[in-house]
């Protein structure tokens, strides 16, 4: 019997795996990517579900398997994967659980609440950009004056976002598709490659390498902004939802 559906590929939903697995707990772990599934396929227990899936085929997963409760343990940032998400279990009546990150301590940086007011502020700083908010923010970015002498991106190592970035017109050499946390030393070495003078990042928290990042960028004199995550009004932290997956599970 499926005992959770839990919403990932994240370092959240990957220890929450390793947890149900090491507990006998069978579980449905879905992610959009077979990179988010390969770290998770070989535990026990854990069935997975590769694709991304709408409000519509979640509610058909979660009314088929009926769990005792569904995680959200998706990004931060991905907000309209956690309105999906909610929608399908208000419609399947299966109780939810968000996991929540903790903000990374704020180490000086420029903080920013969306892309139009960070663009504003990027036009007035001079020199290269070294963006890691992955592909969601490829589009906005060829709005800056030079964007294609000036921004490199760091990026999953997905073929999509990958087409997306080089039919937009950014330059093979300035795209990195490379799956982190990242250290602070490789974090450095690429900053230093790329002559960048500004980093572009989110606020991943700690499992996202946010603090790594800035660090790194500091060292070498970098400016740095952040765009920021939404506010969540509701949620757990990944200790407390994995009593809660150990709960259900008995």
């Amino acid at each position: 019997m499926t005992r959770a559906v839990i919403f990932g590929g994240t370092t959240e939903g990957r220890k929450l795996c390793e947890l149900c697995g090491a507990n006998n707990i069978t579980i449905i772990y879905c992610v959009t990517t077979d990179d988010g599934a390969r770290c998770v396929e070989a535990l026990p227990n854990v069935s997975v579900n590769i694709g991304q899936l709408n409000d519509d085929e979640m509610t058909a997963l979660l009314k088929q398997h009926k769990p005792a409760l569904a995680i959200d343990a998706t990004h931060p940032y991905a907000e309209e994967a956690s309105r999906n998400i909610r929608a399908a279990c208000e419609r399947a009546s299966i109780r939810l659980i968000r996991v929540t990150r903790e903000s990374a301590i704020k180490q000086n940086c420029e903080f920013y609440g969306g892309i139009d007011e960070l663009l504003s502020w990027l036009e007035q700083k001079p020199g290269n950009i070294f963006v890691t908010t992955g592909s969601s923010s490829s589009r906005a970015l060829t709005k800056l004056p030079e964007w294609q002498s000036r921004v490199w991106l760091r990026l999953l190592p997905n073929i999509n976002s990958l087409r997306v970035c080089l039919d937009l017109g950014y330059r093979p050499e300035r795209l990195i598709c490379m799956h982190g946390p990242f250290s602070e030393e490789l974090n450095r070495a690429m900053f230093r490659n790329a002559d960048a003078k500004i980093l572009v990042t989110k606020d991943s928290g700690v499992a996202g390498g946010y603090t790594e990042k800035v660090r790194a960028a500091k060292n070498l004199g970098m400016a740095v902004a952040v765009l920021s995550k939404p506010e969540e009004s509701d949620g757990v932290s990944l200790d407390e939802a994995g009593k809660m997956v150990l709960k259900a599970g008995t």
